[in-house]
């Protein structure tokens, strides 16, 4: 009798073969890459949305120095066609958070300034332009149009004018 139980025993109890563990295996792996795909996509757009968050910062902050700078804005029309390009800052000026500055010194350390958090806080190439809303025909006390403009992919090796996930903040400062 003990025969018959030893035979019934061993065909209930058999272990796993090695081609269910194989195919447990590869579910397991395609599932583990699928949640590493997402994690790559969350980190994409996390870093997307803190290049937009720093964008609206810089941009606000170039409202408010234009503003602050009444004389250089609406009456000597410095801000009328400007662009500033992150890559390209130029040589500091005069440091007017330190010494008295005139109006025009003021808006070039400005200007400066501003590039220099353009070039820490965005990706490489980001651009501002700021332009008089009637162009040349720009008269005191006309509203302005702010761009910025940067790479959204990070790489310093694509061109930022023929890029089709160039991100942009635009705003319109009345005087």
């Amino acid at each position: 009798m003990s025969h018959i139980d030893n035979k019934t025993t061993h065909k209930m109890i058999q272990g796993m073969t090695l081609v269910e563990v194989m195919i447990a295996l590869v579910i397991l792996s395609v599932g583990l890459l699928g949640l590493a795909g997402l994690q790559i996509h969350g980190l994409r757009g996390s870093s997307n949305s803190n290049s937009r968050v720093q964008a609206v910062f810089i941009a606000s902050d170039m409202a408010e120095r234009m503003r602050a700078n009444s004389l250089e804005f609406n009456t000597n029309l410095a801000y009328k066609n400007i662009t500033l390009n992150a890559s390209a800052c130029g040589v500091q000026p005069t440091n007017c958070n330190t010494a008295n500055c005139s109006t025009t010194q003021l808006f070039s350390f400005d200007n400066f300034q501003i590039c220099q958090s353009m070039a820490d806080n965005l990706p490489f190439g980001a651009t501002m332009t700021v332009t008089c809303d009637l162009g040349a025909a720009c008269v005191p006390n006309t509203s302005h149009t702010l761009t910025l403009s940067w790479n959204d992919l990070q790489d310093a090796n694509i061109d930022i004018s023929k890029n089709p996930n160039l991100k942009t903040i635009t705003l319109q400062i009345q005087p």
